[in-house]
């Protein structure tokens, strides 16, 4: 497997925009072949167990809300194919420049990792 990750800080006043965005964006990642496209709002963000939380190692304001972006596919070629083929859809690059009105993505977390 193959899986993106994407750690989101939003404005409280843009969560539901935000939230809207993902939604059609994943609808479009799905049709065009990923397994997964999951967002998660945070319940808790300080560690639990003696482990380090994530407010430790990011700063997050009292105005935002934290999100974890998860896009799953089967390898590295599959995600790949399927980004080829959702870069060719316009409704992408619309949904792209609402998201970049409403978070600063100079400060989204991204990686990805494979099993």
């Amino acid at each position: 497997m193959y899986t993106v990750i994407y750690l989101y800080r939003v404005k409280k006043m843009h969560t539901q925009q935000f939230i809207d965005i993902n939604e059609k964006a994943g609808e479009i990642y799905i049709a065009h072949g990923a397994l997964e496209d999951n967002t998660y709002r945070a319940d808790k963000l300080d560690g639990e167990h003696d482990c380090t939380g994530l407010l430790d190692i990011i700063e997050v304001a009292e105005n935002e809300d934290v999100f974890f972006g998860q896009s799953v596919f089967r390898n590295k070629s599959h995600y790949e194919e399927v980004m080829k083929n959702v870069n060719n859809v316009e409704k992408i690059d619309q949904l792209f420049k609402e998201m970049t009105n409403i978070i600063d993505l100079s400060k989204v977390i991204s990686a990805t990792f494979t099993t």
